[in-house]
């Protein structure tokens, strides 16, 4: 079920790697602080999308990591930003953070939910398309771009995980388990990806008996020794707990999974208890952790030989099936 093949993946990488490079020469420069209602066309549809930028990035000298922070099912950007804390989080560790919205409130994240499952719409190739149009306006590193969601989000998240990890450094899904049918054949496995799922322990709209099926399926398409629990690194927050999977066939790549207990509300807002993990019984910041695991990686693209610009996006264009990505830790790249 690939939206998109691999030579289309590497054409936008290539793309993507051109436009970044452009942008610490010159961007549009968005203000300091929250810009709403940006927007693009995708796919005939003018599509809208929220990028906050931090106080402390008063130029673009300096690339910094992008955080794609995607709502649920009948929210939008706004309504996933009043509860996520990812606002908090950039403002603290100088990031930027896009909220876009899905159409009809919702996304396609194959299994959930709504009408953006039933009319197939291209949700994949948007939020593509906005990373790339975020890389032209500021100036974002391309090696540090992370997704995150919650719930209909969450699932949307698993999916750019599983068909985009060429884009994505590092993932971590709230309140969804694998969306994918076939998950093994619609993954890009020619790049691993770390992956750090949250579930909810009395969820009552996703079932926290997927969380171990899901776990697993990361475990694999990663390489990680499969045989027992994944104990390498097992926290404790009260009464939720992240165990993760250092065993993986990429050296320093994890998977894990953090099982929260989540906030129970009272009537008619306990149709989501147990959901929206923010919220829990631990006060455990969910999105801190998050946030800690998807920072340690980043994609290391091939060094790009010093032409002009023009120069570059030709080659880029021509040559886009021969752009080759490595996952390595952050650590490693500040030491290249």
């Amino acid at each position: 079920m690939h939206t998109h093949s691999g030579r289309q993946f590497r054409f936008h990488l290539a793309l993507t790697l051109t436009l970044s490079i452009c942008a610490s020469q010159a961007t549009a420069d968005l203000p300091i602080g929250l810009s709403t209602d940006l927007t693009l066309t995708h796919d005939l549809e003018l599509r809208s999308y929220d990028v906050l930028r931090p106080a402390s990035a008063i130029t673009n000298a300096l690339a910094r990591p992008l955080v794609v922070d995607l709502h649920g099912f009948t929210s939008n950007g706004d309504g996933q930003r009043g509860i996520s804390g990812w606002s908090t989080l950039a403002e603290a560790n100088d990031f930027y953070v896009a909220w876009p919205d899905g159409l009809f409130n919702s996304w396609n994240g194959i299994t959930c939910c709504g009408d953006a499952v039933t009319n197939n719409v291209d949700d994949v190739g948007f939020l593509l398309a906005m990373v790339a149009a975020i890389e032209a306006e500021v100036n974002i590193n391309p090696e540090r771009i992370y997704v995150t969601g919650l719930s209909n989000g969450g699932a949307m998240t698993q999916r750019l995980a599983c068909e985009a990890p060429d884009l994505f450094a590092a993932a971590a899904p709230m309140a969804y388990p694998v969306p994918h049918f076939d998950f093994a054949a619609d993954c890009n496995a020619s790049e691993s990806i770390p992956v750090l799922s949250f579930m909810g322990l009395t969820d009552v709209l996703v079932d926290y008996a997927t969380a171990a099926p899901s776990l697993a399926l990361w475990r694999d398409e990663n390489g990680c020794d499969s045989a027992g629990d994944p104990t390498e690194i097992a926290e404790t927050y009260g009464t939720s707990d992240c165990v993760i999977d250092t065993t993986c066939g990429d050296p320093g790549i994890k998977v894990g999974l953090c099982s929260i207990a989540g906030s129970t509300f009272a009537p008619p807002n306990d149709i989501f208890n147990g959901h929206i993990l923010y919220f829990n019984d631990d006060a455990f910041n969910v999105s801190q952790r998050a946030w800690d695991f998807m920072s340690a990686y980043g994609t290391a693209a091939a060094a790009v030989p010093a032409i002009g610009i023009p120069l570059l996006l030709v080659g880029a264009l021509a040559g886009a099936g021969g752009v080759i990505l490595k996952r390595r830790r952050v650590a490693d790249l500040a030491n290249r």
